[in-house]
C-alpha cells in the first residue's frame, strides 16, 4: 500500500484538485490518501472529509514536521509519500515519484523541481535554495539538487534510518541529511512546479534562518571533524595579518611596541587550535556511536 501524506494548513483553494488527482492505484498498489491538518481556520478540513482522504488532526502545533511525524507514527504502508496541500505539485506524477522504490533503485525519491512555471518560487528562494543544495552537495558529497522538495517518497524500511525531530519546515532537510548520513539510497526524479493557490505559508526569513541552522547542525553531527577544521581555518586564517604585523614590528625594531597585534594573533591561533581538537574529538565519539548502532 502507498500512503500519501498531504500536510495542510489553510488550504481550501487547492486541497481538492490535490485530492482528486492523485489515481486510485500506483504500479499495482492502493493509494490510500491522508490529509494531516494543522489547524486550518477555513474549509479544507471538510473539503477532505468529502473526498476520498481520510483527515489526521494535528495534535502538536510546530509546523509540518510535527504533522508529518504524526502521520507516520498512525500509518502503516511499504511506501509513503509526501506533497505539499498547495497544488504546487503534480499528483498525476505520483507514478513517476515512486517508480525507483518500486523497483529497488532507491529507499528515498526526491522530486527535483526542474520544470517550473515562471513565479513559481521567487528569486530570493530560488536562491537560497541553490546555496543550501550547494552546502549540502560540497559538504556531504551526495548529487542533490533539490532536497528542500516537498515531494518526496521514501520507503518503510527508510523510517528506520530517518530521523524526524524539525518540527516545521526544517524537516525536508532533516530528512535529505539523515538519509545521506546513513547511506539510504537516494534518487531524484524530475518533476513539475507550479505556482500556489492561495497565502504562503513560508517566511523567507524565519523559516530560512530554521532551514539554515538545520543545515548547519547537520553537517556538525555527520562530519564532526570537517565542520570543526573549517571553523578552525577561519580563525587561522584571521590570525595572519595581525601575526604579520608583529613580527614586522620586530624585524623594523628589534623589538615588539605595540603588544595589541600579538595579544589578537595569539588569541586567534589558540581557538583555532582548540577547535580543531575539538573536532578531532567529537569525531571519534561519533565513530564510537556509529560503531555501537552497528552492533545493537
Amino acid at each position: 500500500m502507498i500512503a500519501v501524506i498531504i500536510p495542510t494548513l489553510d488550504e481550501e483553494e487547492a486541497i481538492g484538485e490535490v485530492i482528486s488527482g492523485f489515481p486510485e492505484k500506483s504500479h499495482g498498489q492502493e493509494v490510500n490518501l491522508y490529509v494531516v491538518d494543522g489547524g486550518s481556520n477555513d474549509n479544507t478540513v471538510k473539503i477532505a472529509e468529502d473526498s476520498r482522504a481520510e483527515v489526521i488532526r494535528q495534535r502538536l502545533t510546530g509546523g509540518k514536521g510535527n504533522g508529518v511525524k504524526q502521520a507516520l507514527n498512525e500509518i502503516e504502508a511499504e511506501i509513503y509519500v509526501m506533497i505539499d496541500g498547495d497544488g504546487t505539485y503534480e499528483p498525476e506524477e505520483l507514478d513517476k515519484i515512486v517508480e525507483p522504490l518500486i523497483s529497488n533503485r532507491a529507499e528515498h525519491v526526491i522530486g527535483r523541481r526542474s520544470d517550473r512555471s515562471s513565479n513559481a518560487i521567487p528569486r530570493l528562494n530560488l536562491l537560497g535554495n541553490y546555496v543550501f543544495n550547494l552546502a549540502v552537495r560540497v559538504s556531504t558529497g551526495e548529487k542533490v539538487h533539490d532536497m528542500l522538495s516537498g515531494y518526496r517518497a521514501f520507503t518503510n524500511f527508510s523510517l528506520d534510518y530517518t530521523e524526524f525531530t524539525e518540527p516545521g519546515f526544517g524537516i525536508e532537510t532533516e530528512m535529505t541529511f539523515t538519509a545521506i548520513e546513513n547511506n539510504v539510497p537516494i534518487e531524484e526524479v524530475e518533476i513539475t512546479y507550479r505556482e500556489r493557490k492561495g497565502e504562503s505559508k513560508l517566511n523567507p526569513v524565519s523559516d530560512g534562518w530554521r532551514i539554515i541552522t538545520t543545515i548547519i547542525w547537520s553537517i556538525r553531527d555527520m562530519n564532526p571533524l570537517k565542520f570543526f577544521s573549517v571553523a578552525a581555518l577561519l580563525f587561522f586564517t584571521l590570525s595572519v595579518y595581525p601575526s604579520y604585523l608583529t613580527v614586522n614590528q620586530y624585524l623594523a625594531n628589534g623589538r615588539i611596541v605595540d603588544l595589541a597585534p600579538g595579544l589578537v594573533s595569539s588569541v586567534l591561533i589558540m581557538i583555532g587550535l582548540q577547535l580543531f581538537i575539538f573536532g578531532m574529538m567529537s569525531d571519534q565519539i561519533r565513530s564510537n556511536e556509529k560503531r555501537l548502532k552497528s552492533h545493537i
